[in-house]
């Protein structure tokens, strides 16, 4: 480990509407968040590692592995319009009231077990002193330059007409951030009150690794990559 002070800050919320308590279902044994903690140890990269939760019970698995959980998140920054910029000020402002101050923060998505140490620490690699921020990534499903919007009279025309007409290896490349991970310099999260501050780079992930769990469905997207890829026997596989 580096002397730079990093904190990994992995959010963790019990009302998710479309699919309830996703951050702890079971995953192949043991509740997902768990694999986001274990990855984050594992890097060596991080002073502290907090889980930013209103919930008893998520603060009880936490410990009970061996994860301390000093202080608990308000229940107005767990409501849907809760912004993550609040929830980070929260870890960061509690962490100063008990003189913990850092240089680096790392934001990890408690849905995300494919996303292991390796990738942790080659994005921490990418924060050099150029840059404010390194967000995971990854293409979008389909080419978005083919996106359609409804017009007024109700008819399909181009989003992109400047570019949809342009051979696929003319237009701009795109990607999208996968909800994995974000490192942020401290200093630039508080000046520009965002985790996506403007020098920011992306850690290329491949989609298959990049699933956002928001429904039943993408659940069982997740598990079925996870043993595609080989997780399940506890390998580390990197490239698809």
């Amino acid at each position: 480990m580096d002397n730079k002070r990093n904190i990994a800050i992995i959010p963790i919320r019990l009302g998710s509407r479309r699919l309830p308590k996703k951050n702890i279902r079971q995953f192949f044994g043991k509740p997902i968040f768990l694999y986001t903690l274990e990855y984050a140890q594992q890097s060596g990269l991080f002073e502290t590692i907090m889980v930013s939760t209103e919930s008893e019970k998520v603060a009880d698995l936490c410990k009970k592995n061996g994860y301390p959980v000093p202080f608990q998140r308000p229940k107005d920054l767990s409501t849907d319009d809760a912004q993550l910029v609040q929830v980070v000020e929260h870890v960061l402002d509690e962490s100063h009231k008990r003189g913990k101050e850092f240089d680096n923060l790392c934001l990890l998505w408690a849905t995300a077990p494919m996303r292991t140490d390796m990738d942790i620490r080659a994005a921490y690699d990418m924060l050099d002193n150029d840059t404010d921020a390194v967000v995971g990534v990854t293409d979008f499903d389909l080419p978005v330059f083919c996106a359609l919007k409804e017009n007024e009279a109700g008819f399909m025309e181009p989003l992109f007409q400047e570019y949809q007409k342009l051979p696929s290896n003319c237009q701009p490349r795109t990607v999208v951030d996968n909800s994995a991970m974000c490192w942020v310099k401290v200093s630039a999260f508080q000046r520009y009150k965002s985790w996506l501050p403007p020098k920011l780079k992306g850690y290329w992930m491949p989609r298959q690794r990049s699933v956002d769990v928001d429904t039943i469905e993408d659940w069982y997207i997740l598990e079925f990559w996870y043993k595609k890829l080989g997780f399940d026997s506890d390998q580390k596989l990197i490239e698809c």
